[in-house]
C-alpha cells in the first residue's frame, strides 16, 4: 500500500452547504395548512340517511374546529312517509324480567322500526366492550347481539347500532375517553372493527351528560374524529359508513351547559332528543313524564318543560330539524300522592309510585303495566292542554303516553318537519299484545309507524279508548295566582364576590444538558451474509450504542408488520441486548429506500388507514418490547406529502404521548431518517413542524455520490471543494437546525466506482459506473468498511487524505473507493462538538468491523467517534409541546405468576395461584380478591371449584383425601 498526499492550494474549510437548509426552514414562519388531496377512489353508496362529512381527509379551520354543512336542505311540507325514522332502544337488561315482561330480540318485529339501538356496550380501559355476559356468542351459545342482528335477514334495511353510555354509565368514563387525543382515537380505533365484527351498522353516544367548556369541547371532539374515521373506513374498505348518532337531553341548562348543537349536530346523522323524563320521582309534586305542552299550571320555569319546547331549543341553537328524532316514553312515571283527594298535576308527592310487578323500580311503570293498572280500576284523565293522560289509582299517580298521545304527537313531528320518532324501550310496549286488551302487539310503536310511515297495524287492530275502558274523574282546573316578582338587582347586591386568590407560577431558568447519542442502525438483512460477514444481534456490543433501530419492518394491509418470517426471531434476540444492558434503548424502523415513498403516501392517503396503522403499531411495539418507532419515508415530496408526513408525525406522536399517561408505560419513541439533501429538504419536509413531533432526528449524511453518476465523488465529505459548483457545495454534511434533535449520520462504509481512464484518479474523474461488488456485501458500488480494509491492504493500493473534504478516498487499477476512517470521523466528532448536535447514527453497525480483521479491535470506527465524544454535553434549549413531558423508564419482566383482573365490570371469573395450590384468584371486574380453599382441599382450574388434591394435577402433595 502506498501513501500520498494531497494539499489544495485553498484550504479554508467552508462551513456553508446545507446549513442553509434546515436553519432557513427552522426560522421560516408557519405556512397555511394544505389540504390532504382526496383519495380517487370510488365513494359507496349511502343510504339516506347516511350524508359524507366535509372534514374527512382536508383541513379546514373555522373559529378552532372543524366547518362542514350539511349538503341536505330542511324537509318540505310533502315529505315522503319512508323518509320518517323510528328509532326503537332496546335494553339487554329487560332479558330478566319475569314472567310477561321478559323480552328477547326474537319478540321484536323485524319491520316495525327502522332502526334498533342496542342498549348499552360499556367501556374497558377505553376500548367498546360488552357489558352482560351473554352479550356476546361464546361457548356455542348464541349472544344477544347476534340474535338482534339476526333480524336483517328477514329486513335487510333494517339498521342496527350499538348505544354507549347511558344513565347508569355515568360521566366520568365519557370524561377520560375524550379528554386527549390518544384516548379517543383508542377509543374510535377500537370501536370501528368491534361494531364491523358484530354486524352492527353504527355508534349511537349516550353521554349523560357533558357538563362545562371542556366537557362541551371535547365532546365535539370526539363525534368529529368518530365521524372522520367512519367515512375514511368506509372509504377504504368500500363498505356503507357506519352510522354515527347521540341521545341528547331535553333540560335548557343540560343543552346550554354541554353542547355546541351546530358542531354536534354536524357530525351526526341523527340526534335522538330524549323528550320524557321532564317530571318525575325526584320531585316532591306530581308532573308528567312527557308533556307535548306545557300547563298553565306550571310555573315559567317549569313552562320550558315539554316536548315542543325542547325540540325548538334544539332547532333555535342549531340542530336541523331533518336530524331532530323526538323520543317517545314506552313507560310513564309514577308517584305516591300525600293526599289522594288531591290528584291534579303538581299535586304534593311523598315520593314515587310503587314499583311495577316486572320491571322493579319504584316511580317508573311500562305501558303494559300501566294497562294492567287502567283495567283494575285505576281513573284515566285525559289533560287537552298538555296533550297527554294520566291515571288516579287510590294513592298512586302516573303520567304516561297512550295511543292517542302517540298520534297527537305523530301528528306533530310531521307538522313540525321532524325527523321521526325515537322510542325508550321497545321493550316496555305491549309487545305480544296480550295485557292492554286490543290484542294489537306493540300499539304504541305501531301507531307512530301507521301515522309517519302508513303501515298498517292490522285489519281489525283499533285504539283502545281509555276514557271509556277504565274508569274516569273530571278535573276542574284552577289557575295559579300570579306570580311574585322579585327585582334581580335586589338579589345580585345579596351576592358576596370572594376573590381568588392569585399565585404566581415560578420558573425554573437552569440549563438543561445530557450526553451525545449514539444511534446504531441494524439491517435485517446482514444475517444473511456469507460467511465472516455474517452478523448477528449477538454480535452488536450492549454498551457500543445508546439506540439500535432495526430495520426495517414493513406495511401489510396498511398495518406494521414483520418483513420476513425470521424478523421475530430476529426481534427477540435484539431485545435481549437489555439483559447486559438495561439502558440500552431498541426500536422498530418501517420504511427504506426499497420500500419506497408509494406505501407512505398510500398510508396517509385515508384518515381512517392512517390512524388504525398509528394505534396498531402502538399494540405491535409494545408486544415485541421494542422502545419506539422510526419513520423512514424516502422520500415526501411535493406539498401533498409535506403536509402528510406532518400530521402523520403528528399523530404518531399525540399517541405515543397519551398512551405512555395512560398506560403508565415508558413513552415509545418517535424518531425519523431524513435526507441531507437541501432539494429533498425543500421539496418534503416542513421542518419547524416534524421537529415538534421527533424525539430526535436521524440526518442521512451520506451517499452524496455514488455509482449513479459518472465521475467519482465522496460518500460522504464533510466540506465542499472550493472548485465545486454551487450545487454540490450543498451535498456536504454541515447541516443545521434545532441541533440538539440533530444525530448525523456516519457511514462505516464507502461508495466506489469503476475509472474510465486509470490515470485519472482525482475527485471528479470520469467513471463507467460503480466499483465491483464486495465478497460479502455483494453490492456493486458499495464496500463495508471490513471489505474497505481488505482492498486497502491489497498491493498496489493508493490512499489519499483529502485535505479540503477532510475525508479519504483509495484506488488500485480502475478500482476507486470514497470511504471514512478513524482519522475522518474523529476530524467530523469535532465539527459535530463544535456545531452542538445532538449526537451521531451510525448506518450500518453491521458494516464496522465488527470482528476486528482490520486492526486490534472490534468496531474501530464507533468506538473512535465514541470516544472523541467523552465529556461532550448536548444543551437542551429547544422548547417543543412535549419536551417537558418526557416519560423515561424501562421495560420490566413480568412475573408469569402474577393474575392481572381485566374483566368487564361485574363479569367474575377465577384463576389459581401458581404459588399455592390451596389458595385461588376471583377477579370480580378488575378487582382481584385472593381467596383460600376449605381444609384439605386445593382450587381446580379446569372445574373452577375447589377440590380434593388427587383430581388436580401437581398438588397431591398439599393434602389427602379422607378415607370413605
Amino acid at each position: 500500500m502506498r501513501l500520498k498526499a494531497v494539499t489544495r492550494t485553498s484550504p479554508a474549510l467552508l462551513l456553508v452547504g446545507l446549513a442553509l437548509g434546515l436553519l432557513i426552514l427552522a426560522g421560516q414562519a408557519e405556512g397555511t395548512r394544505k389540504r390532504f388531496r382526496r383519495p380517487t377512489t370510488s365513494r359507496p353508496s349511502l343510504s339516506n340517511d347516511q350524508e359524507v362529512s366535509a372534514s374527512v381527509n382536508r383541513f379546514k379551520v373555522t373559529r378552532n374546529r372543524i366547518g362542514n354543512k350539511s349538503t341536505k336542505n330542511e324537509l318540505a311540507p310533502g315529505k315522503a312517509t319512508d323518509d320518517y325514522k323510528i328509532v326503537c332502544y332496546y335494553t339487554n337488561w329487560s332479558q330478566y324480567r319475569t314472567k310477561l315482561g321478559k323480552f328477547t330480540p326474537e319478540d321484536i318485529q323485524s319491520d316495525l322500526c327502522t332502526h334498533i339501538i342496542f342498549a348499552f356496550g360499556w367501556l374497558k380501559k377505553n376500548k367498546l366492550t360488552s357489558f352482560e355476559s351473554n352479550d356476546e356468542t361464546k361457548d356455542g351459545k348464541i349472544g344477544l347481539y347476534e340474535r338482534m342482528v339476526g333480524l336483517k335477514k328477514a329486513n335487510p334495511s333494517l339498521k342496527i347500532l350499538l348505544a354507549i353510555g347511558g344513565w347508569s354509565f355515568g360521566t366520568q368514563k365519557f370524561k377520560e375517553v375524550s379528554s386527549t387525543r390518544y384516548a379517543r382515537q383508542t377509543f374510535i380505533y377500537s370501536a370501528i372493527p368491534y361494531l364491523r365484527e358484530r354486524g352492527f351498522d353504527g355508534l349511537d353516544m349516550d353521554w349523560e351528560y357533558p357538563k362545562g367548556g371542556d366537557d362541551k369541547k371535547n365532546f365535539v371532539l370526539l363525534l368529529k374524529e368518530l365521524r372522520e374515521a367512519f367515512e375514511a373506513e368506509a372509504q377504504e374498505r368500500k363498505k356503507p359508513r357506519l352510522l354515527l348518532t347521540a341521545a341528547v337531553p331535553v333540560g335548557p341548562d343540560n343543552v346550554k351547559s354541554g353542547y355546541d348543537v351546530p358542531a354536534v349536530a354536524s357530525y351526526l346523522d341523527f340526534i335522538n332528543l330524549m323528550a320524557y323524563d321532564f317530571h318525575g320521582k325526584w320531585e316532591r309534586e306530581t308532573g308528567h313524564n312527557a308533556p307535548l305542552y306545557a300547563s298553565s299550571l306550571d310555573s315559567e320555569w317549569q313552562k320550558q318543560l315539554s316536548v315542543d319546547n325542547a325540540a325548538s331549543i334544539w332547532v333555535r341553537l342549531g340542530a336541523p330539524k331533518e336530524k331532530m328524532i323526538i323520543g317517545m316514553p314506552t313507560y310513564g312515571r309514577s308517584f305516591t300522592l300525600s293526599n289522594p283527594a288531591n290528584f291534579k298535576v303538581h299535586a304534593p308527592a311523598s315520593g314515587g309510585g310503587k314499583a311495577g310487578e316486572y320491571t322493579k323500580e319504584s316511580g317508573f311503570l311500562a305501558y303494559y303495566e300501566i294497562c294492567e293498572m287502567l283495567l283494575n280500576g285505576a281513573a284515566y284523565i285525559w289533560d287537552d292542554e298538555m296533550k297527554v293522560p294520566y291515571l288516579v289509582h287510590h294513592d298512586q299517580w302516573v303520567g304516561f303516553d297512550d295511543e292517542r298521545s302517540i298520534r297527537n304527537k305523530m301528528r306533530w313531528i310531521k307538522d313540525k318537519h321532524y325527523g321521526g320518532a325515537m322510542v325508550w324501550t321497545v321493550d316496555m310496549d305491549d309487545f305480544n299484545g296480550t295485557v292492554c286488551g286490543s290484542g294489537v302487539r306493540y300499539p304504541l310503536i305501531g301507531a307512530m309507524r301507521e301515522e309517519l310511515r302508513g303501515i298498517s297495524r292490522g285489519n281489525n287492530a283499533k285504539d283502545i279508548d281509555w276514557s271509556a275502558v277504565a274508569s274516569t274523574i273530571t278535573e276542574v282546573v284552577v289557575k295559579k295566582p300570579e306570580p311574585y316578582k322579585i327585582s334581580v338587582s335586589e338579589v345580585l347586591n345579596k351576592a358576596k364576590k370572594v376573590a381568588k386568590p392569585s399565585s404566581q407560577l415560578a420558573i425554573s431558568s437552569t440549563s438543561r444538558r445530557r450526553e451525545p447519542q449514539t444511534i446504531c442502525y441494524l439491517t435485517n438483512w446482514s444475517h444473511k451474509r456469507p460467511n465472516t460477514g455474517k452478523f448477528m444481534p449477538e454480535d452488536i456490543d450492549a454498551f457500543l450504542c445508546t439506540h439500535v433501530i432495526y430495520a426495517f419492518a414493513t406495511l401489510k394491509n396498511h398495518l406494521l408488520s414483520e418483513s420476513s418470517e425470521k424478523d421475530a426471531e430476529m426481534y427477540e434476540r435484539l431485545i435481549a441486548l437489555r439483559e447486559k444492558n438495561p439502558d440500552i434503548k431498541i426500536l422498530l424502523a418501517i420504511g427504506g429506500w426499497a420500500f419506497g415513498s408509494t406505501p407512505f403516501k398510500e398510508l396517509t392517503s385515508n384518515t381512517f388507514r392512517m390512524n388504525q396503522f398509528v394505534y396498531q403499531a402502538i399494540d405491535f411495539l409494545r408486544e415485541y418490547k421494542f422502545d419506539g418507532l422510526d419513520v423512514d419515508w424516502e422520500y415526501p415530496r411535493g406539498a401533498d406529502d409535506r403536509a402528510a408526513y406532518v400530521n402523520l408525525l403528528k399523530e404518531l406522536r399525540v399517541a405515543f404521548e397519551g398512551e405512555a399517561k395512560s398506560a403508565g408505560q415508558p413513552k415509545l419513541i418517535l424518531s425519523a431518517a431524513v435526507p441531507a439533501s437541501f432539494e429533498a429538504i425543500a421539496a418534503g419536509y416542513d421542518v419547524p413542524e416534524i421537529s415538534k413531533y421527533l424525539d430526535f432526528i436521524n440526518v442521512m449524511t451520506y451517499d452524496f455520490h455514488g455509482q449513479w453518476e459518472r465521475q467519482v465523488g465522496h460518500n460522504s465529505p464533510l466540506f465542499p471543494l472550493e472548485s465545486a459548483t454551487s450545487y454540490q457545495k450543498k451535498l456536504t454534511v454541515d447541516y443545521s437546525a434545532h441541533e440538539e434533535k440533530l444525530m448525523i449520520g456516519m457511514p462505516p462504509y464507502g461508495r466506489s466506482f469503476t475509472l474510465v481512464d486509470k490515470a485519472k484518479f482525482d475527485i471528479g474523474a470520469p467513471a463507467s459506473g460503480g466499483g465491483s461488488a464486495g465478497n460479502f456485501t455483494n453490492e456493486p458500488g458499495f464496500l463495508s468498511y471490513y471489505e474497505v480494509c481488505s482492498f486497502l491492504n491489497e498491493d498496489n493500493t493508493t490512499l489519499v487524505w483529502d485535505s479540503e473534504q477532510q475525508v479519504p478516498f483509495a484506488y488500485r487499477d480502475d478500482q476507486w473507493v470514497g470511504f471514512d476512517d478513524e482519522r475522518s470521523l474523529v476530524n467530523k466528532m469535532n465539527w459535530l462538538k463544535e456545531e452542538g448536535f445532538g449526537g451521531i447514527m451510525i448506518w450500518s453497525v453491521d458494516m464496522d468491523d465488527f470482528r476486528g480483521s482490520c486492526g486490534n479491535s472490534k468496531f474501530p470506527l464507533i468506538k473512535a467517534m465514541k470516544k472523541e465524544l467523552q465529556n461532550y454535553e448536548v444543551k437542551l434549549e429547544f422548547e417543543g409541546p412535549y419536551e417537558n413531558n418526557i416519560r423515561g423508564g424501562k421495560y420490566t419482566t413480568k412475573d408469569p405468576n402474577e393474575v392481572t383482573c381485566e374483566e368487564e365490570d361485574n363479569h367474575i371469573s377465577y384463576h389459581p395461584d401458581k404459588n399455592d395450590c390451596t389458595m385461588y384468584y376471583m377477579c370480580e371486574g378488575e378487582r382481584k380478591h385472593h381467596m383460600p380453599c376449605p381444609v384439605n382441599l386445593v382450587f381446580n382450574p379446569n372445574e373452577n371449584v375447589c377440590d380434593w388434591p388427587e383430581n388436580v394435577e401437581g398438588c397431591l402433595q398439599h393434602t389427602q383425601a379422607p378415607p370413605v
